[in-house]
């Protein structure tokens, strides 16, 4: 297959309402959209399509920095080159990565942008669902995908009315796990846990997410307060540098200490495990740079007994949906799987097919190749965002010509 062509650019999706916790608030999210354009042997062409949100508080990136990452480090290093077959396109995005230094560093949303297209093309191309490549890249007992996978509800700040409103239509839509930001006021973190476990009864698994809000005397005062109403797990109650915090947290209460913002690259996992300052990671594949980085930190968890859940980026389109997803069906052994709110949140998606989390909240595996979604380019065209001058209008290019291929 030659890569013919990769592209990128920002998108500015607005949300219907402003979503909220203790880092940031925002109602509408800056992503980065990457398109490859593939040539098979027998001439057919294929289009693979990935996505990012990056998160300057998280990994430090932004949506500049992302895509002149992807312009100018990893898209040469690519476009314009054959590979004759799945493991020499495998090799060479491995070879990027580490090139980059990107097991160390917190740059996964640039990486992952690139990635899930190159794997969305591949997928395409082998005939393959992308909930496959997997068990493809690592064979493993761990990969094997399932038709369908559950997900969990996340609720931002907001005022008691609105928050009964919400607690009410998740337990009608069937979510059986609910995580509830806090981090403001111990009485109003109290009284919104509280109000949680009355609405959606004692069957309800309730978790918390403080977004870095505590230090370690208030972690362990809030957790004491909320115990009464069965919280399962805490998730970044400490700033993301705070490792002997979170040690210490992780050894004296009886939650599970999940970490978010302090897990961004594969270092960052193998030192979270050797302090044990964790029972739990959050994954989300924008973060951590995409599916293989996404694999091996669920496999090193796995070795290692540490609780994995899947999170979501607030503001992703149904292309990240889909890949998010996939991964689910592919290790069908995540604790919570948030996301797949888009049309809940975003005023418009970028995919024809409805990606939000169906009634139920339980999703099957998308019937098509790859990731299984088809991109509407009149939308992405709409919603393309020039971040230098703050209009909406295409952003970068990267391509080499099919004359320039090297292999």
């Amino acid at each position: 297959m030659l890569i013919r062509s990769i592209k990128s650019q920002a998108v500015r999706l607005p949300f219907r309402f402003s979503f909220g916790h203790a880092l940031a608030s925002r109602n509408y999210s800056l992503n980065v959209l990457v398109r490859v354009q593939v040539v098979l042997e027998d001439g057919r062409e294929v289009i693979g399509w990935g996505e990012s949100v990056p998160r300057q508080y998280v990994t430090g990136e932004t949506v500049a920095s992302a895509l002149a990452a992807i312009n100018y480090s990893y898209a040469p290093a690519l476009s314009g080159n054959f590979f004759a077959n799945a493991q020499e396109l495998l090799d060479c995005l491995g070879q990027i990565f580490a090139a980059n230094g990107l097991d160390q560093k917190p740059a996964g949303a640039s990486f992952c942008a690139l990635e899930l297209a190159c794997l969305d093309a591949l997928a395409k191309a082998q005939a393959l669902k992308f909930c496959q490549l997997p068990g493809l890249i690592a064979p493993s007992d761990l990969w094997q995908p399932v038709e369908t996978m559950q997900y969990g509800g996340v609720i931002p700040f907001g005022k008691k009315a609105i928050l009964k409103l919400i607690l009410g239509a998740y337990k009608k839509y069937g979510f059986k796990t609910v995580k509830l930001k806090v981090g403001g006021s111990l009485n109003e973190d109290v009284a919104r846990v509280k109000l949680a476990r009355e609405i959606l009864g004692e069957d309800a698994i309730l978790r918390v997410d403080a977004n870095c809000a505590w230090t370690v005397d208030q972690a362990k005062w809030s957790l004491a307060a909320l115990r009464p109403y069965r919280v399962a797990s805490c998730e970044q109650p400490l700033i993301a540098s705070d490792l002997p915090g979170l040690t210490e947290l992780t050894a004296t209460v009886p939650e599970t200490i999940m970490v978010d913002e302090s897990l961004t690259t594969l270092a960052q996992a193998h030192d979270l495990i050797e302090r044990k300052a964790c029972n739990a990671f959050n994954i989300r594949l924008s973060k951590v740079g995409g599916l293989v980085s996404a694999m091996k930190m669920v496999e090193l968890a796995n070795a290692n007994t540490i609780e994995c859940h899947l999170g979501a980026q607030v503001g992703e389109s149904g292309i990240l949906v889909a890949a998010q997803r996939h991964f689910a069906l592919a290790y069908p052994h995540f604790a919570n799987v948030e996301g797949a709110m888009n049309l809940f949140l975003l005023k418009a998606d970028l995919v024809k097919e409805g990606m939000t989390v169906p009634y139920g909240a339980m999703a099957k595996v998308p019937p098509s190749y790859g990731l299984g979604v088809t991109v509407n380019e009149r939308a992405v065209a709409r919603h393309s965002y020039d971040y230098k001058n703050d209009n909406p209008v295409s952003v970068s290019v990267s391509e080499k010509r099919e004359s320039n291929a090297t292999r």
